[in-house]
């Protein structure tokens, strides 16, 4: 007997009648756990829709605008966060966690800034008492939150990197820098730097 020859109980294997380019295919049965997972998987189909979309509604579009609206409503109070007033960050500058949580978010500022704030020819000295805009608690809120363009200063609150309370610890740290006295340094747009 063959070794290829069907066993008993199998079927043979029988070819379709069409051939295409002397191409034949075999009529055989699907196997069985193929043919249960079709099943399953549309009758789960069926009723997700049925169930998300019509019945519980979970997944209707009023929810998804409503949660849309909800998380707009979220991000715009976020952005309008009340600004402090100078007397409140000269309040938050004695803080030395404050000044702590800044010297270690101010590592990017050190690109333009120099290590140790005193300039480059990129970013002026923040550690003498010339600045370009201010050396107002305020002033170095805004200019870290808005940047200054068009300069190098890019803004870095709203949708970018840092937090409101990130930038406030980055001003408490520049603060409590110039409480230790001044640095000498670069001085790339001495004519545009005023002395407060």
């Amino acid at each position: 007997m063959s070794d290829f020859a069907p066993k008993h109980g199998e079927s043979i294997d029988q070819e379709r009648s069409h051939a295409f380019d002397g191409i034949t295919e075999y009529d055989n049965s699907l196997p069985r756990w193929w043919l249960w997972t079709l099943y399953l998987s549309s009758a789960f189909a069926v009723w997700y829709v049925f169930n998300f979309h019509f019945y519980t509604g979970v997944l209707t579009k009023e929810d998804a605008d409503r949660y849309e609206y909800e998380t707009a409503l979220k991000i715009a109070a976020d952005s309008q966060t009340k600004v402090k007033t100078e007397d409140e960050l000269r309040a938050l500058s004695k803080n030395p966690l404050l000044a702590k949580k800044g010297e270690l978010l101010v590592a990017n500022c050190k690109a333009c800034h120099g290590m140790d704030m005193t300039g480059t020819p990129i970013g002026p000295n923040l550690r003498d008492k010339y600045w370009i805009y201010g050396s107002t608690m305020t002033a170095i809120v805004e200019s870290i939150t808005n940047g200054r363009p068009p300069s190098a200063m890019i803004a870095k609150g709203g949708n970018a990197s840092l937090t409101s309370e990130d930038i406030e610890a980055i001003a408490c740290y520049l603060v409590d820098l110039n409480r230790q006295g001044e640095k000498p340094g670069m001085r790339p747009q001495a004519a545009k730097e005023k002395e407060d």
